[in-house]
């Protein structure tokens, strides 16, 4: 750093502000500095300044999924907020195909890197994995609904998310439906989607046919039983907790000669698809954005010292689309 800032004709100080954003640094200090360290070849010792300063501005994202557009677009949205607080963000995102053992060993290797605090946006990981992180870092959950006193949680209301849905499916005259229903541990958002849409339709005097899909990552499961079901006349709409897992089932309908929503009317949940308004899935859409926001607005509270704890719940946006119509005659 001292080689640096004799290069650039700042002091350490500065050359510190500059890497850091601790205080504003002029636009020309900035780029004198950037400059020198690009001759030098130097690169900031983040982790020696978090260990000298015993306290970090540092927060570690554990992201499920960051191909999943819902994901993506939080990270994104995540990254601008934290910026925009003054402080910086590290993130771990496991593989499609590695679960909640692969996100507890991620979330040790976060505290490992001295993190001041720990976003948790994944529908794998259990409060009760998160517990013995508490007494160390403040930890928010984004996205998924959380219920544990000592957590904070900025989520989708997936109870209302769920229930729009089926209040359309059934205000169309829907008498007959089957719901994908994947396994809690392998996404407690979407297993909650889909009880809440059961649940719903059932008040509504609808049939539920629940169309278990156990497997971790396995977007299709369910779809050929989804056919089975509307071939033998049990269904004429099908509810799925994601839009993914609807773009993993329409090669499906196609195979089978079938036609939405003419044959079979289909839904799902997140509204995040690229395209999605030409695609037209009936859907609902999260507030992403909103959430990002509000997450980063509180771990900013939390590591300057606030205790409160509170279960925030953001409502989503019914996308009428054109995968869902009335039944066919």
């Amino acid at each position: 750093m001292s080689a640096v800032a004799e290069a650039a004709g700042v002091s350490r100080a500065t050359v510190s502000r500059v890497f850091h954003g601790s205080t504003p640094v002029a636009e020309s200090t900035r780029d004198a500095v950037f400059a020198a360290s690009e001759r030098l070849g130097y690169v900031p010792n983040v982790m020696a300044r978090v260990l000298a300063a015993r306290t970090s501005d540092i927060i570690g994202l554990l992201l499920r999924g960051p191909t999943n557009p819902a994901y993506g677009l939080l990270f994104g949205e995540l990254q601008e907020n934290v910026s925009r607080l003054g402080l910086q963000m590290v993130v771990v995102a496991p593989s499609r195909a590695e679960g909640a053992n692969f996100e507890r060993q991620a979330l040790n290797r976060l505290l490992g890197l001295r993190v001041g605090g720990m976003f948790v946006a994944t529908g794998v990981i259990r409060a009760d994995m998160l517990e013995p992180f508490l007494d160390k870092v403040p930890v928010v959950i984004i996205g998924r609904p959380e219920s544990h006193p000592r957590i904070y949680s900025v989520s989708y209301d997936e109870d209302d998310n769920a229930y729009q849905l089926a209040d359309a499916v059934a205000g169309q005259g829907h008498r007959g439906v089957a719901v994908v229903t994947p396994a809690g541990g392998n996404s407690a958002t979407e297993h909650r989607r889909a009880l809440a849409m059961t649940a719903r339709l059932r008040e509504h005097g609808v049939r539920v046919h629940p169309v278990a899909a156990p497997t971790f990552g396995a977007q299709e499961e369910g779809a050929r039983e989804v056919i089975e079901l509307h071939r033998a006349g049990h269904v004429t709409a099908a509810m799925f907790p994601a839009d993914l897992r609807v773009l993993a089932f329409m090669p499906y309908l196609r195979e089978a000669g079938l036609r939405t929503p003419e044959d079979l009317s289909v839904t799902g949940c997140d509204g995040i698809l690229p395209g999605i308004d030409m695609i037209g899935f009936t859907t609902v859409r999260i507030p992403v954005e909103q959430a990002a926001q509000r997450a980063a607005e509180v771990m900013k509270t939390l590591l300057d010292g606030s205790t409160e704890i509170r279960h925030e719940r953001l409502h989503g946006t019914l996308l009428p689309g054109r995968t869902l119509g009335p039944p066919p005659r």
